[in-house]
């Protein structure tokens, strides 16, 4: 974690240099509505569903069209099984991203590449009775993500960005692929 503050401590002070007075030095804020799909497999059976997450953000830009940061957020799928509508796969991640962007008026737009470090958590039942689980399996395992990050961003005043990102989280769990492609609306604060 210290490595990422020294980085983005370095790059806050490269941006200080190359800033012009209209530019932005940085942008950060919550990514507070994400719908998605998660699509994974696990050894019972293929996973294919709807996702619900929040996360967060914070561009640092520099260098005039370039951008770095940190990014990360948590992604929740509930899927059904045999007897179950209870099963579910939590994933969360973050770190750090590199990429360009481009301000045109009102509108900002960012191409970004995302790798970072997650956890996964899979409660896959098989069978339960009312409340009591009668046959389930607990899976929790680290993950390594990537994702390319598409976005879109639009000032609603100097300092207040609504923003529009599709990502495409893509990992490996169980020695097979998880994907989770998604869209995701907030609000950025910039200076």
């Amino acid at each position: 974690m210290k490595k990422y503050l020294a980085v983005l401590l370095l790059f806050c002070l490269v941006t200080e240099i190359y800033a012009e007075n209209d530019n932005a030095l940085y942008s950060g804020g919550m990514l507070i509505f994400q719908p998605g799909i998660t699509m994974a497999t696990n050894e019972y059976q293929h996973i294919k569903t709807y996702s619900n997450s929040i996360g967060g953000i914070l561009r640092i830009y520099f260098c005039k069209n370039f951008t770095a940061g940190l990014y990360g957020g948590n992604q929740k799928s509930i899927y059904k099984t045999t007897e179950s509508e209870n099963s579910f796969i939590n994933l969360g991640y973050g770190g750090p991203f590199l990429g360009f962007s481009r301000k045109f008026g009102k509108f900002r737009y960012t191409a970004s590449a995302f790798i970072g470090m997650g956890s996964i958590q899979n409660l896959h039942i098989e069978s339960q009775v009312d409340n009591t689980l009668t046959d389930a399996k607990l899976f929790k395992s680290p993950i390594l993500l990537y994702s390319p990050i598409l976005s879109l961003d639009y000032a609603i005043t100097k300092r207040i960005y609504f923003t529009v990102q599709t990502i495409c989280l893509t990992g490996s769990y169980q020695d097979k692929p998880i994907y989770n492609p998604t869209l995701q609306l907030g609000i950025l604060f910039s200076r």
